[in-house]
């Protein structure tokens, strides 16, 4: 899934000083494939000028005197309206019904919902009648996503920081795709769990949690409230996507974690790799002399234990298997109470791409696609 793929993206830039990382996202969505046209106001080119803007989008618009009448022109075809960065002046004209330049007078003439980043000194965000502002903006259907905590150009500290680039594409994004989760929690695992053999080794195994993170953000963008537990895992995450993440380490914890959570679910996505036995593990690191031999038993299986306490929760498993992909993850399925069962081969581990088999109660499907791709159709499968 591709969003902003051949949508018509119109850009708004104010004179805040985050104005300078406009370029950047820009780019982000040219790479997305978006068709991407800006609209600049004479303070904001003190920080991004109109050249530099030229080569990154389809078109910049300056003034609201062009024969094209601009804030009419640009406006009926773009697909979604966003600010950035949505400075004090600009949230209070659009909450004002101001149209005084071009940027207010394209925001009068758009009658799709507006998506504004705000961005400023965190005394002006916390101002009473800013946030007066942006609560009749959000009454009005608008989304307003709220500026990030940390060091501002100003030299104070607070929330007034643009998110990241990520973010900010992220939430570009979500505003594009229907709302098909309406916040429902959505629980998912990933990585891989580690059962101490001794202060410094463990049995794990390779997974990357790539297919978690994939699914946290699909759900995510379709409305969503997302909880990730990872156990190990290769991935950095972004601080400003807004989603939780919770760190186990062995199976008991992950079993623990999902347990303390189990009656808020709706949606639980079990894409970690468990590691199916523990070791009666040693207290002191094993010294390099002759034989060991490690005493195994069998971990807990988490998804035959929620099965006995499921009640309104819908459960997405996973499966991996060397051979005979479609019997053994049917079998799976209907031995673990799943509502949908995913199985895929053990060269998915680590990799971005994936192939192999959707199982539900509607029906199969077979996939061989990128694991952001699979997120969705799982989505999908759950809300067709």
């Amino acid at each position: 899934m591709d969003p902003l793929s051949g949508k018509v993206i119109l850009v708004g830039i104010t004179g805040g000083i985050a104005a300078f990382k406009v370029p950047f996202f820009l780019r982000e969505l040219k790479d997305k494939g978006a068709i991407v046209k800006v609209i600049l106001t004479e303070n904001a080119k003190k920080f991004a000028s109109k050249e530099v803007l030229s080569v990154l989008s389809d078109g910049v618009f300056d003034s609201l005197w062009e024969a094209s009448i601009p804030h009419i022109s640009v406006t009926e075809k773009a697909d979604l309206f966003v600010i950035l960065p949505a400075d004090y002046n600009i949230i209070g004209k659009a909450s004002s019904g101001i149209a005084d330049d071009l940027l207010s007078s394209s925001i009068a003439a758009y009658n799709k919902k507006l998506l504004f980043f705000p961005s400023m000194n965190s005394r002006m965000f916390e101002n009473p009648i800013f946030q007066k502002n942006i609560d009749y903006l959000r009454s009005c259907g608008h989304l307003v996503v709220d500026p990030s905590s940390g060091p501002l150009a100003c030299g104070e500290e607070g929330k007034g920081r643009l998110p990241s680039i990520t973010r900010l594409v992220l939430e570009t994004e979500k505003a594009l795709i229907p709302d098909l989760f309406n916040n429902a929690f959505c629980l998912v695992t990933g990585g891989g769990t580690r059962e101490k053999i001794d202060p410094v080794r463990y049995l794990t195994n390779g997974s990357s949690g790539k297919m978690a993170y994939s699914i946290a953000r699909n759900c995510y963008l379709a409305g969503g409230n997302v909880e990730l537990i990872l156990g190990r895992n290769t991935i950095a995450p972004d601080a400003d996507i807004p989603y939780r993440i919770t760190s186990v380490e062995t199976a008991q914890d992950m079993f623990e974690k999902i347990m303390d959570r189990w009656k808020d679910v709706d949606y639980l996505f079990m894409s970690a790799a468990v590691s199916d036995f523990t070791v009666s593990s040693f207290p002191k690191k094993i010294k390099k002399t002759g034989k060991l031999d490690l005493k195994l038993k069998r971990n807990v299986d988490i998804l035959t234990e929620l099965k006995k306490k499921k009640k309104k929760q819908f459960v997405v498993g996973f499966s991996l298997e060397s051979e005979n992909l479609k019997a053994s993850t049917l079998k799976k399925m209907k031995e673990k109470g799943c509502d949908l069962m995913v199985g895929n081969f053990p060269d998915s581990i680590g990799s971005n791409n994936t192939s192999g088999i959707i199982i539900s109660n509607s029906g199969e499907e077979e996939f061989s696609c990128s694991k952001d791709e699979l997120a969705w159709k799982i989505i999908k499968k759950i809300k067709s």
